[in-house]
């Protein structure tokens, strides 16, 4: 009985070993797809922004068609942009013609002044800070974790961690050289939602982009991020695409995406003194 036993356990490590080196077979073959078969970007017509490029942290988004139609808008510099809308209205899009995960169909996205077509993939996303839904950490130290090319010193890391309340945290830990599990597993989602601030603010992001950063922390989080959102990024500008509505009352301005378009873009005391508005309903169905 007990030699079956063994042999049943011996059998199901093999087929397990044999499925996780199918599917790390079938990631090798992805990254290969995309080295050998998806063409590099061109350098024809690429430019070279200007010397501290951005510096005003402007966007400008003028006719953009992507999914959307004719989208049009323009930041201030250092602005907090709210963007709100239901599932699907195509908030998150935005994002991606910033950052260039996908051409435009027509129309322009310019950063200060400065179309993002004619800069280069590198140059433009080594520009922009963006903080997703889900914060991702890999194996190493905390330390490599926010600063891998080793750009700052220790006292400028503790500093950024001081700014977002994670130093008493990263103290008891063991400090910097605290061992953080592939995925950050060692971590709750808010502390590495947290963790990716404090990276941003070391690298004294001009522009900032949260993807529905606050969906999945509790409201203490939340309220700790919304707080060095307003302190540590006051000469950033800063685009926020909310899960909750409240979380993005205090923006100077808030885009409301309807269906592919913007319908409002306003101060929220605006919008809210309208009972018409869309936003006054995303507001009170929370």
């Amino acid at each position: 009985m007990s030699y079956a036993l063994s042999v049943t356990s011996a059998l199901n490590g093999v087929v397990n070993a044999f499925t996780e080196t199918e599917r790390e077979m079938i990631s090798v073959e992805r990254v290969n797809q995309y080295i050998k078969e998806i063409p590099p970007e061109s350098t024809h017509f690429v430019i070279d922004p200007p010397f501290g490029w951005p510096s005003q942290g402007v966007i400008t988004f003028n006719k953009v068609v992507l999914k959307y139609r004719l989208v049009s808008f323009e930041t201030r510099p250092s602005e907090k942009i709210g963007v709100v809308g239901r599932t699907g209205a195509g908030k998150s899009s935005l994002l991606s013609a910033l950052f260039r995960l996908v051409e435009l169909y027509s129309g322009s996205v310019s950063i200060d002044s400065v179309d993002i077509s004619r800069v280069s993939l590198q140059c433009l996303r080594s520009r922009l800070f963006c903080i997703p839904q889900e914060p991702f950490l890999f194996s190493g130290s905390l330390k490599e974790n926010l600063d891998p090319l080793g750009e700052f010193r220790d006292n400028e890391i503790w500093d950024a961690l001081n700014k977002v309340n994670l130093c008493d945290t990263i103290k008891r830990l063991g400090g910097l050289d605290n061992v953080v599990f592939g995925g950050g597993l060692n971590f709750s989602v808010g502390q590495k939602q947290l963790i990716c601030l404090a990276r941003a603010i070391l690298h004294n992001a001009k522009i900032l982009c949260i993807d529905e950063a606050t969906a999945s922390v509790d409201r203490d989080t939340d309220r700790q991020i919304q707080q060095t959102l307003r302190s540590a990024f006051r000469k950033s500008t800063v685009i926020t695409i909310a899960h909750r509505v409240q979380t993005i009352l205090d923006c100077d301005r808030v885009l409301v995406m309807h269906d592919g378009q913007i319908v409002e873009f306003d101060q929220p005391d605006n919008l809210l003194s309208d009972p018409n508005s869309l936003f006054y309903r995303l507001v009170n169905q929370e």
